[in-house]
């Protein structure tokens, strides 16, 4: 039975949710080794600026337009828990 049967999502769906878990995995993970950072006395600054970073390390580096959009959305996000933390 292939990936488009009745029933199933098809398989570019299933590799889309597969991308969108892997960028939210990555990006909770993010959120853990800042705070853990902050939390040992990096400066805020710092960490703030690791994170931008990586967002323009992405946006040359991700050739999916999806995907690089979902992994801005996620380090907005990431970088704005920071920035409160």
């Amino acid at each position: 039975m292939d990936s488009t049967s009745a029933g199933d999502a098809p398989a570019a769906d299933g590799d889309a949710a597969y991308a969108d878990g892997a960028i939210t995995l990555w990006a909770n993970l993010l959120t853990l080794m800042g705070t853990h950072l902050l939390d040992t006395g990096m400066p805020r600054d710092e960490v703030l600026g690791m994170i931008t970073m990586l967002h323009e390390t992405n946006e040359e580096t991700i050739t999916s337009q999806r995907a690089r959009a979902s992994a801005s959305r996620h380090l907005m996000a990431v970088y704005r828990a920071l920035a409160e933390a």
